[in-house]
């Protein structure tokens, strides 16, 4: 098959998402349509996907809603779909190519070829005000209309999607190979809490600093946030470690030496970080929303509020035979629905079956 993916996000998770879904499935044909305005693209993002893999850049898409820029994406898009003969399916990814990704598709008479998955979709956005929030509802109800099913990456996703009234929504859940590495054995009294993300208003760094502002006068608890990011300074509690971006190597050692996972995101599609953390064995105390919901099971907790997230750490703290306990749930939830392969099958038999039904009409 001859699969275009459009993205204009070719950073973070969904870059992720996207180096191991076409790697897993490396005997098909790629073409990656990618914008370049995002600063943490890896430099060396062409070793990250299968050597069949072709890139063309998309030079006018940009996150921010700009309608003269916009535009000018769609119509790039436009020409660069057109000259791609024998296209199977095209898979967009993230708000703004799913938005005109699908009016393109639609244009071009490709719109029962393409697949649109969200990662997150934009109007569950914190950050943006409640009006921002009714546009970005608005253009993807409008964007609907156009075609293309939508494919979340998580049951709690598709649910917030389908309360706005759009239909032809479907999910598959994401998915990561497991961590080559074995959760270290803790046998001191120290408990480490990490979390691993972007310090951005999405992941709340803020609620990080209050929740182990709790803990400050215990000197056995240490927190660890794996990352950076534009409100690093919002982690000032003097028992947070921050590490910055950090090699892969070093980031899977940090993972395997702490305890708890602790997510105080605002919002989610199905959070990377979260099923690494789960693969080597990590129980999970995880705000309560969109795609984090989808997490927990018995291999820990959901909390509302601060006060919720501090009592259920020092309920697991105080016992260690409910850190074992939820460890192990974790890893074996992990294989049951969030290994990296099953996700590819859900993916190929999504496109074989999306291929077969145009060859017959």
């Amino acid at each position: 098959m001859k699969i275009v993916h459009v993205v204009e996000c070719f950073a973070g998770g969904v870059f992720s998402f996207l180096s191991n879904l076409t790697n897993e499935l490396d005997k098909e044909e790629y073409i990656v349509i990618y914008g370049i305005n995002r600063d943490n693209t890896p430099s060396d993002f062409r070793e990250k996907f299968p050597p069949n893999t072709k890139f063309i850049p998309w030079k006018n898409a940009s996150r921010s809603l700009n309608p003269l820029k916009d535009i000018k994406a769609l119509w790039e898009l436009y020409i660069i779909l057109k000259r791609i003969d024998g296209i199977d399916i095209i898979h967009l990814h993230s708000s703004k190519a799913g938005f005109l990704g699908r009016i393109v598709s639609f244009l071009l008479g490709k719109s029962k070829k393409t697949i649109y998955t969200p990662h997150a979709i934009s109007f569950l956005r914190l950050d943006v005000s409640p009006k921002k929030r009714k546009i970005f509802i608005a253009m993807e109800k409008f964007a609907s209309f156009f075609g293309g099913k939508i494919v979340a990456c998580s049951q709690s996703e598709k649910e917030a999607i389908e309360e706005q009234g759009i239909k032809n929504v479907t999910f598959i859940n994401n998915g990561i190979k497991p961590l080559q590495i074995e959760k270290k054995v803790n046998t001191s009294d120290k408990i480490t809490i990490i979390s691993v993300g972007r310090l951005s208003i999405q992941k709340n760094p803020k609620l990080f600093n209050d929740i182990a502002l709790e803990f400050i006068d215990n000197l056995n608890i240490q927190f660890i946030w794996c990352g950076d990011g534009e409100l690093k300074s919002e982690l000032t509690s003097p028992n947070i470690k921050c590490t910055g971006w950090i090699e892969r190597k070093e980031l899977e050692n940090y993972l395997a030496s702490a305890d708890i996972y602790l997510s105080t995101s605002l919002w989610e599609g199905l959070p990377l970080s979260v099923l690494e953390a789960m693969s080597i064995g990590l129980p999970v105390v995880l705000s309560d929303c969109v795609g984090n919901k989808d997490l927990v099971e018995d291999n820990g907790f959901l909390y509302s509020k601060k006060n919720e997230a501090c009592n259920i750490l020092k309920d697991l703290i105080k016992n260690n035979k409910k850190i074992i306990f939820y460890s192990d749930k974790s890893k074996k939830i992990f294989l049951r629905k969030f290994e990296l392969k099953l996700m590819q099958k859900q993916y190929y038999f999504l496109y074989k079956n999306n291929k077969r039904k145009i060859d017959i009409d």
